[in-house]
């Protein structure tokens, strides 16, 4: 058994291999992807994502591994800088989302959490018992594995050190697959080991008594007096909890993008200290103040990330932001100043290629953690940014020269290993351990294949190794280092390929991507991460999904990127939520609708049987009705909810006119963009409704009409002059109902506008309702794919019986196993009615799907090949460039892709005419529909550079002239993927 079919058949829906799962863990807050785009050949890439959840998940994931030899590579927020979290490799990505339990045991103030907990939510369950955390890193909401791996300062080491300095006991699987207890001396072979040493199942992290916390800040003109200060503080022996002193510029850019109670361009001292203390700290604050001629004020604790993400968010405005963080001693600040100067300009001038600021917090042994930030003009895209990002290693440079270490090491600096576990590791030194030569022994003991982490903190000796291309390259870049601006110059520049092919799928949302300063700030309010913590359905994991992308193009020359895979990034519910919480402003939900809608328009037009209204029912039509109903066609999917409005219509004795399941609002092509369609529908309804009120069903319906219909119906000349209004409303103020029950009510996307309406009107007639908030897919069912089911089963576990807005949603979670009916099957159901609720969407066998995605490749290799030696004859042309040698080959695709889908006709022919039973139209018209919708979802799930792969060596057998394989392939991929659409309307006329 390969190691896929193992780690499928271990792990099932917690594996992946998909396209969109790997390429969503090859980023964090440095720039490794950027090195890669300027050609350090580091695959960041990884083969395979799987999320554990328990130990026993960990120890067969460390076997298997072995086992296979295949590296395995720990990942808990991607918060870092270093690359730790990032495969260097390929491998296995463990992602430890799922492994987020935490216990509080009061007695001995200790939280137990699992790797994946996360800071916040660590501090928040002991907060509820009275405790907090001592310290945590600036990156609130990374997790627990991740800070303990890396033994980092944060918020509060002023008072309680380093990380590490905190931890109680670590769980570890180590790399023989063992269960581990390290404590005391032992913890040495962990913390600090940025994840090399083996993956840590649950920490033990010391607490301390609750108290709210309190702030003054002292304010100076000068660096020199903060110095003093500084100086004066440790003197002083103050017990406040966290000491943080800010440049000038840094204190500017956060007063003005965060409001935050610092003196814009002044050195800010922010002192954060328990109010149980203020009668000791406040005193001596004043005091030092004196001393120092500091001004001071009352501060604010504005929130974690204003200490570290805020600065990166803040900074990234003006440009690139480069920024490279140390440890040294208090009385090294000035000499460490100097050495900046000399490279980077003057301190506190921060412009793009100009100057530098400082952000410095205070570790209570008199070790500073010292944040250098410089920003540069150059876009993280441009082939020469490998000049700029030697700046980082200019600052590396400084920090050692003075006796300090790197805050981290990961697969930057793995010379300075010694450096920071020794000389930094002052809680180990008091123990009488070399942490470095503890860590080094057992990682060469137990782990000789470098499996685990390979090429972090020690230098790779068999995997890994193109990691130490970086300091060669940044040496290189060194060597300028009179004039790096001269480098640049003679250097040829101009955007990455992988950025300009990215951004052919991706559109303006790749430069989006690359603003991301992968904080995690989106991913602690996304309603869908919480139900699925996996990493493409937060933002942060579509943003790193973009930047996988570049980094692909750039390790291996290509690229195809299903339209499935842009539906499954951007399928949420465009909550906003996240949109609120970003620090670098980015419009994150307003990016998710252009993705959508860029699926949306690929749909094709579907043809919709119109289901026949039982006789029963003609009581309640009639052609005279000021009062019309719209059914249209997602009702054709949920008969049921149709039914089910009739009987309660019946029961209310309100006369309706139907418009039925064959009528379409134009729903999908108003989200898609496609403005010409949707004015056309416009104007071929407004022929049809004339009436005065316009009840709709499905949420979708009801958008379109009040939303795109205003929007457009002025440019179609046809003004809409009736009232809209949803049907769930219409009847829960029509009918008399009384109940006490509790309702999970799934609020779907498209019900945001009247959904607190219809919650306050169930409310006022005696229901309990929950408000169940995430999107089942079901608009893009069959593009979505993944995410749709594993959303709505996520749903169904959490909330047990589901009732909701949408129709189309129902179908989605009574598919999936899910006990799911609409608010109006709910309502009919309570007034007596009885209707039967059936499922009417037509299962496609897996095997017909197999069918016809085997039949579209085949057959578009089959005319390919058969014009092979046609393209080759061209291949020459390839010279004049690729645009112009597009336009010489396009006929010869074309007439391939025309050819191929009459091939391609004939098979869904066959399939469809298997599938009919009987002569009803109706029923011809589902399975039609039913199979068109197959073909569109085998489409939009498919990437022909399997195709191309086939075709390039028939090519090149043909051709006399050299040509470039990799031009070659870009071509064929663009037109075979330009012409899909021509193809699939080809196959479904």
């Amino acid at each position: 058994m390969g190691i896929k079919e193992e780690l499928e058949a271990r792990f099932g829906d917690n594996f992946s291999d998909s396209l969109v799962e790997r390429l969503s863990h090859t980023a964090d807050m440095g720039f490794v992807p950027q090195l890669v785009w300027t050609g350090i050949k580091i695959n960041i890439v990884p083969d395979y994502v799987v999320y554990p959840r328990n130990v026993e998940d960990l120890i067969d994931l460390i076997k298997i591994s072995a086992r296979h030899k295949v590296p395995i590579t720990p990942y808990g927020r991607g918060t870092n800088r270093y690359g730790n979290a990032i495969p260097a490799d390929g491998g296995i990505l463990v992602d430890l989302s799922k492994m987020d339990k935490i216990q509080i045991d009061d007695v001995n103030k200790l939280a137990i959490a699992e790797a994946g907990a996360t800071w916040k939510l660590i501090d928040i369950a002991a907060q509820s018992r009275g405790l907090q955390l001592r310290t945590f890193p600036s990156s609130y909401d990374s997790t627990i594995g991740g800070g303990v791996a890396g033994d980092a300062l944060g918020v509060g080491s002023y008072q309680y050190g380093f990380i590490c300095d905190n931890v109680a006991f670590v769980e570890m699987v180590n790399p023989k697959g063992e269960l581990v207890r390290l404590e005391g001396k032992d913890l040495a072979l962990v913390c600090g080991a940025e994840g090399t040493t083996g993956l840590i199942y649950r920490v033990g992290m010391r607490l301390r008594p609750f108290s709210p916390t309190e702030s003054l800040v002292l304010s100076y003109d000068s660096f020199e007096q903060a110095y003093r200060g500084i100086g004066e503080f440790y003197r002083e022996s103050i017990p406040a909890w966290h000491v943080q002193v800010r440049g000038p510029a840094i204190s500017t850019y956060i007063a003005e993008n965060f409001k935050a109670s610092l003196a814009p361009d002044k050195w800010n001292m922010v002192v954060l200290y328990p109010s149980n203390v203020s009668s000791i700290v406040e005193p001596k604050l004043y005091r030092v103040a004196q001393a120092t001629g500091a001004k001071t004020f009352e501060g604010e604790w504005t929130g974690w990330w204003s200490f570290n993400h805020g600065v990166n968010a803040a900074l990234r405005t003006k440009g690139l932001l480069i920024h490279q963080h140390g440890l040294i001693h208090y009385t090294k600040i000035t000499d460490l100043i100097k050495g900046l100067q000399e490279n980077l300009g003057k301190l506190g001038d921060l412009a793009p290629d100009g100057g530098f600021d400082l952000d410095i917090d205070l570790e209570r042994r008199e070790v500073l953690l010292v944040n250098s930030f410089t920003q540069v003009s150059l876009l993280p895209v441009d082939k020469k940014i490998l000049f700029e990002l030697a700046k980082n290693t200019l600052m590396m440079e400084q920090y050692i020269k003075l006796g300090g270490s790197m805050l981290s090491i990961g697969i930057f600096v793995h010379k300075y290993a010694k450096n920071r576990l020794t000389t930094m590791g002052k809680v180990f030194q008091e123990m009488g351990v070399d942490r470095y030569e503890a860590m080094r022994k057992y990682k060469e003991e137990l782990d000789p294949e470098e499996l685990v982490n390979p090429g972090k903190v020690f230098e790779p000796k068999k995997r890994a190794l193109e990691v130490l291309d970086i300091v060669r390259k940044q040496n290189d870049a060194l060597r300028y280092r009179f004039g790096i601006g001269f480098a640049k110059r003679v250097v040829p520049g101009g955007e990455v390929d992988g950025y300009k092919v990215t951004k052919k799928y991706l559109d303006i949302f790749v430069d989006y991507s690359i603003k991301c300063i992968d904080c995690a700030m989106c991913v602690t309010v996304c309603p869908q991460y919480k139900l699925i913590p996996q990493w493409p359905y937060a933002p942060k994991g579509m943003f790193d999904f973009t930047k996988g992308l570049i980094s692909m193009y750039e390790l291996t020359g290509k690229i195809d990127v299903p339209d499935s895979a842009i539906a499954e990034i951007s399928g949420c519910h465009k909550c906003g939520l996240c949109d609120g919480v970003c620090p670098a402003r980015i419009p994150i939900s307003s990016l998710l609708i252009k993705l959508s809608s860029m699926v949306a328009r690929k749909i094709p037009e579907e043809t919709t049987p119109e289901i026949p209204i039982p006789e029963k029912y003609k009581d309640v039509i009639s052609e005279d009705s000021d009062i019309g109903i719209w059914f249209g066609k997602y009702l054709a999917e949920n008969p049921s909810t149709m039914f089910a409005t009739l009987e309660v219509l019946k029961k209310l004795g309100l006369k309706v006119k139907i418009y039925g399941t064959s009528m379409d609002s134009g729903f999908n092509d108003y989200i898609s963009g496609s403005g010409n369609e949707f004015i056309e529908k416009i104007r071929k309804n407004s022929e049809k409704v004339n009436v005065v009120e316009l009840i709709t069903v499905s949420p979708e319906d009801y958008k379109t009409f009040t939303e795109g219909y205003q929007e457009y119906s002025r440019l179609g000349g046809r003004a809409s002059s009736f009232e809209v209004v949803p049907l769930d409303l219409r009847l829960l103020k029509s009918i008399q109902i009384e109940g006490n029950e509790e309702i999970n009510l799934h609020i779907a996307c498209f019900s945001n506008a009247y959904s607190d309406e219809v919650v306050k009107r169930l409310r006022e007639k005696g229901f309990k309702v929950k408000k169940v908030e995430g999107c089942s897919g079901a608009t893009l069912e069959r593009n979505v794919g993944k995410r749709a089911d594993m959303m709505a089963k996520a749903l169904g576990e959490r909330y047990g019986n589901l009732v909701t807005l949408c129709p189309l949603a129902a179908v989605k979670f009574r598919s999936v196993g899910v006990n799911a009916k609409t608010l109006v099957e709910y309502i009919a159901e309570k007034v007596g009615a009885s209707v039967k609720i059936e499922q009417k969407a037509l299962k496609i066998a897996d095997s017909d799907r197999a069918t016809l995605s085997n039949a579209i490749v085949q057959s578009i290799t089959d005319s390919l090949k058969k014009r092979s030696s046609l393209i080759a004859d061209t291949v020459s042309f390839m010279s004049s460039g690729l645009d112009e040698f597009k336009k010489i080959i396009e006929p010869i695709i074309t007439e391939a892709m025309d050819e191929a889908s009459v091939s391609v006709k004939n098979t869904l022919n066959s399939l469809v005419s298997n599938r009919i039973t009987s002569s009803d139209a109706s029923e011809r018209a589902l399975v039609l529909n039913a199979y068109y919708k197959e073909l569109n979802a085998v489409i939009m799930s498919m990437t022909f550079d399997s195709i191309v792969s086939v075709i390039i060596p028939e090519v090149k057998s043909k051709a006399t002239d050299e040509f470039s394989e990799r031009d070659l392939g870009i071509v064929l991929l663009d037109l075979i993927r330009e012409k899909i659409d021509r193809f699939r309307l080809n196959v479904t006329t």
